[in-house]
């Protein structure tokens, strides 16, 4: 049994802390990550010479699923870009418009230190890996 459904923005792949967490407690959590997420951290992978097999292999020592390109409507995502627009333009949140618009029938908590730019979705809780990891400890007590 799952604690959570959970998805990843690549802002947190800079906490190795974090992601050893997520590692060793990877039976707690059923992981996402989305599409435009897999292409940033696939980047960074590969300028660090490193290829999209190593980059595989880190993500299933978490078990990490990747959410499949396609789990959006394209109007969807500019429905909520333009309804949103006046706080979070789209020219500078494209991504955030669609790692949200993806996520909101697969996860329940997405983490991220960018909080802020998915104040807007109500689907899932947004949440940054400090304050995650005190939440996952706290129900492990109880």
């Amino acid at each position: 049994m799952t604690y959570s459904k959970i998805a990843l923005d690549s802002n947190v792949f800079r906490n190795y802390d974090f992601i050893n967490y997520l590692t060793l407690y990877s039976t707690d959590f059923e992981i996402y990550l989305p599409t435009i997420v897999q292409l940033e951290v696939g980047y960074f992978y590969r300028n660090k010479n490193l290829d999209w097999a190593k980059f595989n292999e880190d993500l299933d020592k978490f078990g990490c699923k990747m959410i499949k390109w396609g789990n959006f409507k394209p109007s969807e995502i500019i429905e909520n870009a333009y309804r949103n627009r006046k706080e979070l333009p789209f020219r500078h949140h494209f991504r955030d418009y669609l790692i949200a618009t993806e996520c909101k029938n697969v996860i329940e908590k997405l983490i991220t230190y960018n909080t802020q730019h998915f104040n807007w979705e109500n689907k899932f809780e947004i949440i940054t890996p400090e304050n995650f990891v005190k939440e996952h400890l706290k129900s492990k007590k109880s």
